[in-house]
């Protein structure tokens, strides 16, 4: 899983992942990707004050996920 993370550590990780119920799971997932859009978006609202929300969104379509070193 992680690099810095103990094998012990790890196993208790999932372990309580495992134990909580595929809705919860989802809802976390979907959570965490709500919260990751709106960093995205916050990002290029602060990089092109003056561009509108509809080429923001469409500006966010394109930038791609995991990129190392991203500006």
């Amino acid at each position: 899983m992680m690099g810095d993370t103990s094998p012990e550590a790890e196993a208790v990780q999932l372990a309580a992942i495992r134990a909580r119920s595929p809705e919860a799971r989802l809802r976390d997932a979907l959570e965490l990707s709500e919260l990751v859009h709106a960093a995205a978006m916050a990002r290029l609202r602060a990089r092109y004050p003056d561009r509108t929300m509809v080429e923001l969104a469409l500006m966010s379509m394109s930038v791609p996920v995991g990129r190392a070193g991203g500006s």
